[in-house]
């Protein structure tokens, strides 16, 4: 029987300390979130990274194996909406890669706009699905360079149909009930987290990194998909509602510090950027933000601005004294 401490592992990796962090504030994270030198996200360079041409690093294909029907249940929990797997329930395994070993699937949460970037530009969404390394212990995991595996999906905004609202058809039905934080979740309910899975699970980019909330220890194998999946515009104005504490819910970007970042066999000769759909949605994402943070001043404009391309940003004075 497969047990986890989940409610350990959210706390550990910042997603229940409610309170005790904020997204505007990133320089006032603790742990290895402002001193560690191998931080995420971060924006991956196409040409710059390995294709793994006789699989010295990616040893084989990644293999899923029980991701078709998965029991969990829906939070929010002030920075992010998360659905955790039922304690008990045999979870979801991927293995080979980059992998060395299995990893147990966890939970998976959204962020908006996305985290990492490529060849420098963001996506409307980013899709994190965490893996806990078979076998360990959460308290073992964040201990080891290889504890946990995060499989990251990017996601563009078209116009809404059938096909584009199919990936998140399954937690569309909930979200009204998340719009708010709350200290409890939703009930539990069957979802296939194939839907959001990218056209091709062989085509990627990989790296070691962190996790990217407090404490942002480097334990992280990221497997970041480069053939985006599809959400609705609506959706997307869906999620934009949801109270997640600020006015975005993705820390900046790192510096990669000269790290490898290797590329499946698989992955994409061409460059794939967001439509012209998705750049403007993720745009006026951040232009709807704006009215509410006027009172914030310049200074909370230009950290928007410096966050969306990446760029460190700095402590509002007005800002700390209505977080006082």
């Amino acid at each position: 029987m497969w047990v986890i401490p989940v409610f350990l592992f959210a706390a550990m990796t910042g997603f229940t300390n409610g309170e005790e962090w904020s997204y505007d504030f990133e320089t006032k994270w603790p742990g290895a979130c402002t001193d560690g030198y191998k931080q995420s996200p971060i924006n991956i360079m196409s040409r710059s990274a390995i294709i793994d041409k006789f699989q010295t690093h990616i040893q084989g294909p990644l293999v899923f194996r029980g991701y078709g029907s998965v029991n969990a249940s829906a939070v929010n929990n002030g920075h992010t909406l998360k659905w955790t797997i039922v304690e008990d329930d045999v979870p979801p395994v991927v293995s080979g890669g980059p992998l060395r070993g299995n990893y147990s699937f966890v939970q998976f949460h959204l962020h908006w706009l996305s985290e990492h970037a490529i060849d420098g530009m963001k996506y409307p969404m980013e899709i994190h699905m965490v893996h806990v390394k078979t076998g360990l212990t959460v308290e073992e995991a964040v201990e080891r360079p290889d504890g946990l595996s995060v499989i990251a999906m990017l996601a563009e905004v078209y116009s809404a149909s059938e096909d584009n609202e199919y990936a998140l058809g399954e937690l569309e039905p909930v979200i009204p009930e998340l719009l708010e934080r709350h200290e409890g979740s939703v009930p539990a309910s069957v979802i296939d987290l194939t839907r959001m899975f990218s056209s091709n699970m062989q085509s990627f980019y990989t790296y070691h990194g962190s996790l990217t909330t407090p404490n942002c220890q480097e334990v992280v194998t990221w497997i970041v998909m480069d053939k985006p999946i599809r959400i609705s515009d609506t959706q997307f104005k869906l999620f934009s509602k949801v109270d997640v504490g600020g006015i975005n819910n993705y820390r900046s970007l790192q510096s990669a510090n000269n790290r490898v970042v290797h590329r499946s066999r698989e992955s994409s000769a061409t460059i794939h950027l967001p439509s012209a759909f998705s750049v403007i949605a993720a745009l006026l994402n951040l232009s709807s933000s704006v009215s509410g943070v006027m009172s914030k001043g310049a200074c909370t404009l230009v950290n928007i601005k410096k966050r969306f391309f990446g760029s460190g940003v700095k402590d509002c004075s007005v800002a700390k004294a209505l977080a006082n």
